[in-house]
């Protein structure tokens, strides 16, 4: 007999009868039972030794659940096979029907192995399956080769075969499923391990009963079988309960060993927890719902000063002051009762209860943890006693900064006043005086005082704009303007200046010509930024260019080709009394307070301002203001043009006898009647007395201040039935509030000392409703349409000979210079005409002075001089042949100043000129100086030194030294 035929069926012997068998329906059941159930344990035991932290705990759920499952198994095909009945006498064989419980045992060894992974690879999956399919199915036929019975066992080979493809594709369907449900939401837990558990049960009662179907039992019947003498249901429920047992056994021992490491970790986990609470910065509390305090760590203690055993027990509302002590324990059932939040949840600052009694500052936040319904409290407690200190000294320091902002306001005030008052009288005075009879030395010591008296002024402006910009009393007004007229005036304004030096002014206007906005704030900002490039630019140019596209700010660049400002200083720029180094303002004057208010101003009108820089070789300023487009009916008026005014009777009230006689002279002298009053209380009785058209009043008086004495005049007004008059302030307060005082106070009007006769008459004209006189009707400043700039003949050349001399020695080199123009290369051309444009300068010939620097421009650019501009320079130079000639019958003059040129030392006005280039300021030089030079020329001279301008002062006695080498040709 082969070996095959000895276990398989492959050729049946005649005659023999197959036996066939019944099943016990509840003992399948119960098979199929213990399957799954051992099937769910074991995965159970695995998804916990994947979740296991150590390597001890993962073996441990994994040899249990190893047992369980291999004892399941073999017990699914013990109860499996005693739910088979046979017509004969089965018996089982000891030892044989134990070892066969190996191989379960292996295969759920393997099977929970690959279940412990995270990850499940396809070859994995495969060979897992098959290593449990061949693993029960071994299992199974060692157990079935375990039967003592008489039949003889044969199995059909395709129902064998197919019992172990069941056994493998059903393992290996179980594996799939329990690692591919992972990833499902609504597959985790106890559903999945249920899912698996049932398919891998079935995966197992599967194999069995397909192998049950391949058993042949061949033979005859016992005779003396009696049915259901084989059924062994006792021992088949034994055999459950020892399993169920087993099963239960192996969960207790991994719910102990589990509650062992729960526990480890919950004691470790409240072992830092207790570290934390205790290195916590914040003091931590914990109140039970009742209030009574629980816990209390170490930083509570310090907050507090309560011991950790003083405060447990005690009502937490020990730590509160009243009134919250006594509504805390309200506060808190009102919450538990409705669960209304106020507190819980959110921070926020309080007053907490020392153990010594005083109070300490607080931040309290409060979380709630409910457990079994019962909710305990815990709060944070941050100790803020020194962010509060800091606070308040930070508060104080608040009230005493602007306590200081109000005194220096007022010392600003009282300093304005004091100072604008007796200005107000030198400056008017000299004024007055100046325009009476007076000896060329009484003129020139009083135009001296005038200009000093002026530069003090223009010094406590800046200083004053300043002061009111920083403490925000600079209000802004809105009205159309021209910005390219206040553009061509600021060019006007600086013209003689550029002109000592030899700078080119130029003006790039690209914008529209119509504004809205404060004119005199941009002008004030433009002008202030442009006279510093004049000031400290030696050669070259000066640009002012204006640009405009579509909505975007008006964007004005200040460019030249001055000194520059280092690196290091242009973040300091703009911050007060600072200049580009130490030495600057002693070479060239200032207070360095022109860029701050620069920059105060542009912000204030919602501006920007920067600057970029190239030492020693120039500075560009660029500001951009948001200007909306503006009305062109703009009626522009002369600042320093008085506004013509008929007779008026006007009342003038000022307790300073010297504005009085000021006053009454000036005005007097412009056919006005003068009526005048110490004080408030005389102005009231001058005012009923006369009929007067307007009264000037002073503020600050004695008997009534100026404001007390205009409301007594309204009421008297009104009294009496007299129509309203026009009442204007005189005062030398320049801050904000002083014009709301006035204007409060019913005055309508408000006039800074010093007084501006052009201000005050435009002032005058529009409360009486007179008509203004435009600037065109004025006599206009020298422009570059005079041929000789009058202010530069009347400074330099006192002696119209000499100027006359000096003129033609200057057309003569102007012509030759004209007639060898096409024979010169670029570099001569160039060299001669800016001599040329030198010369003109210091002579007043402002046309041929623009003449030639066109043609200088022209040489820069590498183009070839035009016909047309060498028809210019000619037309140029005949209009002054022709002023020559004008002016020939005139007396020659060889006066005091033709006498002084001759004497001065060429030598000594050198080293003059070098000393005042390095930025001294030679006093005794020049006083040994000032005998030889021209009246004019000297007081020019003089005053640029008052002014520390010392590089103007160079440049005058420069164009001086010149005048004498073109008189010795």
């Amino acid at each position: 007999m082969s070996l095959l035929d000895q276990y398989f069926l492959i050729n049946a012997p005649d005659g023999l009868p197959v036996l066939t068998g019944s099943y016990d329906p509840l003992l399948v059941t119960l098979s199929l039972a213990i399957a799954i159930g051992a099937s769910y344990m074991a995965l159970a035991l695995a998804a916990a030794a994947r979740r296991s932290t150590s390597a001890l705990m993962e073996r441990l759920h994994l040899i249990t659940g190893s047992a369980s499952l291999g004892f399941g198994i073999w017990s699914m095909h013990f109860i499996g096979m005693l739910a088979f009945e046979l017509p004969s006498h089965v018996h089982y064989h000891p030892l044989v029907t134990a070892l066969s419980a190996l191989p379960s045992l292996v295969a759920s060894w393997l099977t929970l192995s690959l279940l412990a992974r995270r990850e499940l690879t396809r070859s994995r999956l495969l060979a897992g399956g098959m290593a449990v399919g061949a693993g029960i199915g071994a299992m199974h036929y060692l157990g079935m080769a375990a039967m003592d019975l008489s039949p003889t066992l044969r199995y059909d080979p395709l129902l064998f075969t197919l019992s172990i493809v069941v056994a493998v594709l059903l393992g290996t369907l179980a594996l799939w499923i329990s690692f591919g449900l992972r990833r499902q939401a609504r597959w985790r837990g106890s559903k999945r391990r249920l899912l698996a558990g049932t398919v891998m049960g079935l995966a197992i009662a599967g194999m069995h009963y397909t192998a049950m179907e391949a058993a042949r039992f061949i033979g005859e019947p016992a005779a003396d079988f009696v049915a259901g003498s084989g059924r062994h249901t006792n021992l088949a429920l034994v055999i459950a309960a020892i399993t169920v047992g087993l099963s239960l056994f192996a969960a207790g021992v991994n719910a102990v060993a589990r509650y062992r490491g729960l526990m480890y970790r919950s004691q470790a986990t409240a072992s830092e927890l207790r570290a934390i609470i205790d290195a916590a910065v914040d003091g931590i509390i914990k109140i039970s719902d009742r209030g009574v305090i629980l816990s209390f760590n170490e930083s509570a203690e310090r907050i507090f000063g309560y011991r950790a055993d003083e405060a447990i027990g005690q009502n937490v509302s020990m730590l509160m002051p009243s009134p919250h002590r006594d509504e805390h324990d309200r506060y808190l059932n009102h919450y538990l009762q409705t669960g209304e939040r106020h507190i819980i949840g959110s921070g926020r600052e309080v007053w907490a209860v020392h153990r010594d009694g005083h109070k300490i500052p607080v931040r309290l936040a409060i979380g709630e943890s409910r457990l079994g319904g019962q909710s305990t409290f815990v709060g944070f407690v941050t100790d803020i006693s020194e962010r509060h200190r800091m606070e308040t000294d930070l508060r104080r320091s608040k009230e005493q900064a602007e306590q200081a902002a109000e005194a220096k306001s007022a010392f600003l005030a009282n300093m304005s006043h004091e100072i604008r008052t007796p200005m107000n009288a030198i400056i008017g005075f000299t004024d007055l005086v100046l325009g009476s009879q007076l000896t060329d030395d009484q003129a020139k010591h009083l135009g001296t005082v005038r200009t000093s008296a002026k530069s003090l002024l223009a010094l406590l402006n800046d200083i004053l704009d300043t002061a009111k910009l920083d403490g925000g009393h600079t209000s802004l007004e809105t009205r159309d303007f021209s910005l390219r007229s206040v553009c061509e005036q600021l060019l006007a304004t600086q013209s003689l200046n550029a002109q000592h030096k030899g700078l080119t002014l130029q003006l790039d206007y690209q914008a529209d010509d119509y504004f809205q906005g404060d004119p005199l704030r941009v002008q004030q900002v433009v002008l202030n930024l442009f006279s510093n490039a004049v000031k400290f630019t030696q050669a070259g140019y000066v640009k002012l260019r204006v640009r405009q596209s579509g909505d975007n700010p008006v964007v004005i660049d200040i460019e030249d080709t001055g000194i520059g400002i280092p690196e290091d200083r242009l973040d300091k720029i703009f911050d007060p009394f600072v200049q580009a180094d130490a030495s600057t303002t002693r070479r060239f004057g200032g207070t360095g307070l022109g860029t701050t208010i620069a920059r105060q101003l542009t912000e204030l009108m919602g501006g920007r301002i920067s600057v970029s820089s190239v030492p020693q070789k120039g500075t560009r300023f660029r500001i951009a203001l948001p200007l909306k487009p503006g009305s062109t009916d703009v009626s522009e008026l002369d600042p320093e043009q008085e506004t013509p005014l008929p007779p008026l009777t006007i009342l003038v009230a000022d307790d300073v006898k010297e504005n009085l006689e000021l006053l009454r002279a000036l005005l007097t002298q412009r056919g006005h009647t003068v009526v005048t009053a110490t004080n408030g209380k005389d102005a009231l009785q001058r005012f009923g007395a006369h009929d007067v058209d307007l009264v000037l009043m002073d503020v600050q008086m004695p008997e009534l201040n100026g404001h007390q004495a205009t409301r007594a005049l309204r009421t008297m007004e009104a009294r009496l039935g007299r129509s309203r008059t026009p009442v204007i302030a005189l005062t030398a307060g320049v801050l904000e509030q002083d014009q709301r005082n006035a204007l409060a106070a019913g005055m309508d009007a408000f006039a800074v000392k010093p007084l501006s006769l052009p201000k005050l008459s435009a002032e005058i004209a529009r409360l009486l409703d007179l008509p203004a006189v435009p600037a065109a009707s004025q006599t206009p400043c020298p422009a570059p349409a005079e041929l000789v700039n009058r202010q530069v003949l009347h400074q330099l050349w006192p002696s119209a000979a000499s100027h006359r001399h000096a003129v033609g020695n200057c057309l003569r080199k102007a012509c030759h210079f004209l007639d060898r123009l096409s024979e010169l290369d670029a570099s001569e051309a160039l060299s001669e005409a800016h001599r040329l444009k030198g010369m003109a300068g210091n002579l007043g010939l402002i046309r041929l002075v623009s003449a030639l620097d066109d043609l200088e421009h022209e040489i820069r650019q590498e183009r070839p001089v035009t016909p047309h501009r060498v028809h210019q320079l000619q037309a140029q130079l005949d209009q002054i042949t022709q002023w020559l000639a004008d002016h020939a019958h005139e007396a020659n003059e060889s006066g005091p100043a033709s006498v002084g040129v001759q004497a001065v030392d060429d030598q000594r006005l050198s080293a003059m000129i070098d000393q005042l280039r390095r930025g001294e300021l030679p006093d005794q030089a020049f006083a040994q100086l000032r005998a030889g030079l021209p009246a004019d020329c000297a007081d020019a001279v003089s005053e640029a030194l008052d002014n520390f301008d010392t590089e103007c002062a160079a440049d005058l006695l420069a164009a001086f030294r010149d005048t004498l080498e073109e008189r010795s040709c």
